[in-house]
């Protein structure tokens, strides 16, 4: 397959957010251009300075010491969403940090009180992030983040818990009522009892707490571990499914095409579910190019995007939290253990309003359309007056001009194929661009 430009500006706002025109990759073979984003990849952890963990320490703090404490840990948690968001926009490790954003909602987990658990599966689900699932899934279920989050330091034997062994099921692997039964979750939360942790967050299995009894499990009888059950899971094709199923919904398009789903689900289990072999696949098909603008871009996308587009500081962190929250997606604080819902939920009408209006607030101190909520105007001035959230920056557009010399501006920011938009705004000036990024159009990626 032989790529055009526009398809090439979709295969890169697909793996890496926004590349400026003279960044785009420059074959036009879609195998040599895939492998090309995939080869200047460079994965590094996400580095935050905290004090030492000192476990004994923590548990001596009096009630006062531990609410200052609270309020420093939550602060430093913004910190890292904000240099978080800063890796995001690097050529070099954007889609690794992209497909660690996949993770981040496939394996939600809300840390957004604790920098340490923060970090702790960030660079988890970084590391793992173009690895094999096998060990991300075992990676996950054995962190401090998702044992404190599940619950599964209170299963024990006698008493299991079943939170972790329902979501392991329904939502991390397998999908709702797919091939277990109720029956099956009190099993295999009896076959996870134990699972615990030490003071140093190190994963550990309490002996006297687990249940070491023989264990009904998917129709198979045996004194099963939850090793045992990981296992279990990952032989069955389902999960695979299902992995391709959210990588699909996240990568490609909302509509699932079960034929394409079924080819990626293959690709995934025939590797032993390599994820980069998936990730390959799907951006090398046929398929993949015709979903262009068939997405609505996520918070993050579009913040990381606009960042990338004009190479955006965003140095305010308190600004940069509160426009997650006012979009609905706050980076470590998902709304449940099912992740964010995606695709239409994410503009509703008051978000579609304030995304509407947003690129202008940021790049042109909010003057560029006449058609918004007054409401909303008087809102967002609120914040402005209080120095909650500074939206403006300055941008060089001599840089941008210079590193989108040759680019149809339509091309380079709208990715679908409204005519009557190309024509009212194909043109290669500051006030232009703004409108541009200022359309329902622009909101889809």
């Amino acid at each position: 397959m032989k790529l055009t430009n526009r398809d090439k500006y979709h295969l890169h706002s697909r793996t890496e957010f926004f590349v400026h025109h003279t960044e785009i990759v420059k074959t036009d073979d879609v195998e040599k251009a895939v492998d090309a984003i995939f080869k200047k990849q460079k994965l590094e952890p996400l580095e935050f300075k905290l004090p030492k963990w000192n476990p004994e320490a923590n548990k001596k703090l009096s009630q006062k010491q531990r609410m200052e404490r609270n309020k420093k840990w939550r602060k430093q948690v913004g910190e890292i969403n904000a240099l978080w968001i800063k890796r995001m926009t690097e050529n070099d490790k954007s889609l690794i940090e992209k497909m660690t954003l996949f993770w981040h909602g496939h394996f939600a987990c809300r840390t957004s009180d604790n920098p340490y658990l923060t970090l702790e599966m960030n660079n988890l689900l970084r590391d793992n992030a173009l690895g094999n699932f096998r060990d991300l899934l075992y990676a996950v279920s054995k962190s401090a983040s998702m044992i404190a989050y599940l619950h599964l330091r209170q299963n024990k034997k006698g008493k299991p818990n079943e939170d972790f062994a329902r979501e392991l099921c329904e939502l991390f692997t397998l999908g709702r009522d797919v091939d277990y039964t109720e029956k099956d979750v009190t099993e295999i939360a009896r076959a996870f009892t134990g699972w615990s942790t030490d003071s140093y967050g190190k994963h550990i299995i309490k002996a006297k707490q687990h249940d070491d009894g023989e264990k009904l499990i998917f129709g198979k009888t045996g004194n099963f571990s939850g090793e045992d059950v990981l296992e279990m899971i990952l032989k069955n094709e389902n999960c695979a499914k299902r992995i391709a199923s959210k990588a699909y919904k996240f990568f490609v398009q909302e509509d699932e095409v079960e034929e394409h789903v079924n080819e990626l689900s293959v690709v995934l289990f025939n590797s032993d579910y390599d994820i980069k072999v998936m990730m390959k696949h799907l951006f090398q098909a046929n398929w993949f190019y015709k979903a262009q603008g068939k997405l609505i871009k996520g918070p993050i996308e579009y913040l990381v995007g606009m960042a990338k587009m004009f190479d955006l500081e965003y140095p305010d962190k308190k600004a940069i939290g509160g426009i997650q929250h006012y979009m609905g997606q706050v980076l470590f604080d998902p709304p449940n253990v099912a992740g964010w819902a995606g695709g239409r939920q994410w503009i509703d009408a008051s978000r579609l309003a304030l995304r509407l209006r947003l690129g202008s607030l940021i790049l042109n101190r909010g003057y560029v359309m006449d058609e918004l909520s007054p409401e909303l105007d008087e809102m967002l001035k609120g914040k402005v007056k209080k120095k909650d959230l500074k939206f403006y920056e300055k941008v060089d557009w001599d840089a941008f001009w210079k590193k989108n010399k040759d680019a149809s501006m339509f091309d380079l920011f709208i990715r679908n194929n409204n005519e009557t938009l190309k024509k009212d705004y194909d043109v290669a000036d500051v006030k232009s661009i703004i409108r541009l990024i200022s359309t329902p159009d622009f909101q889809l990626t």
